[in-house]
């Protein structure tokens, strides 16, 4: 008999966010300057920032459920929670290098739904029909640590495959099975741009530029452990107690310090 899908129904599930204190951003920063893999950061900040996925609480183990580009699609709403719908990032050029500057608003980034049958798709193998369930977070996070001599699509037949030998059986798989369920993983998964198209200044070529919110939406861990020791030194409050503090207040609170004393504080941001 095959197990039942872990990856939730929603393509793009609902979302309920979490109330925005200090303990919340600095999981957020430390995860985003973490060296872990991109998955392993994305859990994290998924599980600090959202109270729930659809009818889901959120915590990392339903972060990891949610399809791959609704995570993706998630990172970038959880992105506007620090800066402004509109911004300025700097891309490099494919043709020439050169980098410029490109105004975009994430919540203008094309995404398409998911295919019919989603969260499973039913494929013909010549090991028989055989289901697999659309790519999730916790797919991502196994495929970042397999091996470099494995091959990716055997991974994620395993992985997704629904069958009780699904491990077994990707071994067996031959290269025309290994198409067709890449195809028909493709096929049923959603998808969400991570690129958009610009145009060079300098050379006037067309090139894709990566919009990855982890290199630059945001905070810095250094800033926010820069707001605590300015308060803390003013006030005598513990870290705990100044991490509870709701954001706002706890930059308004060490901007008041800091102007008193006549050193405006700095906000460091990651670059873009």
């Amino acid at each position: 008999m095959d197990r039942a899908p872990e990856t939730l129904v929603e393509a793009f599930p609902p979302m309920r966010y979490r109330a925005l204190d200090g303990h919340a951003e600095l999981a957020v920063a430390e995860a985003a300057g973490s060296a872990g893999s991109r998955p392993a950061r994305v859990t994290t900040i998924l599980a600090a920032l959202y109270a729930g996925f659809g009818e889901a609480s959120a915590d990392q183990g339903a972060a990891r459920r949610v399809s791959a580009a609704g995570r993706e699609w998630l990172l970038q709403r959880a992105a506007l929670r620090f800066r402004g719908q509109w911004e300025w990032y700097e891309a490099p050029c494919d043709a020439c290098g050169a980098r410029f500057d490109l105004r975009l608003s994430l919540t203008d980034i094309p995404r398409t739904g998911a295919g019919s049958g989603f969260p499973v798709a039913e494929v013909s193998t010549s090991l028989g029909r055989r289901r697999f369930e659309a790519p999730n977070g916790g797919h991502e996070e196994a495929l970042a640590s397999m091996r470099d001599d494995e091959d990716p699509r055997r991974v994620f037949a395993a992985l997704c495959g629904l069958s009780e030998a699904a491990e077994a059986e990707a071994i067996r798989f031959d290269l025309h099975d290994l198409a067709r369920i890449d195809a028909a993983l493709e096929a049923v998964s959603p998808d969400v741009a991570d690129s958009v198209e610009a145009f060079c200044p300098d050379c006037g070529s067309a090139c894709q530029a990566r919009i990855d919110p982890l290199t630059f939406a945001f905070p810095l861990v250094e800033t926010l452990l820069r707001e605590v020791h300015v308060i803390a030194s003013a006030y005598c409050w513990t870290e705990p107690e100044i991490l509870d503090l709701p954001v706002a207040r706890r930059r308004a609170y060490a901007e008041l310090i800091r102007a008193e004393r006549g050193t405006p504080l700095s906000r460091g941001r990651r670059a873009s």
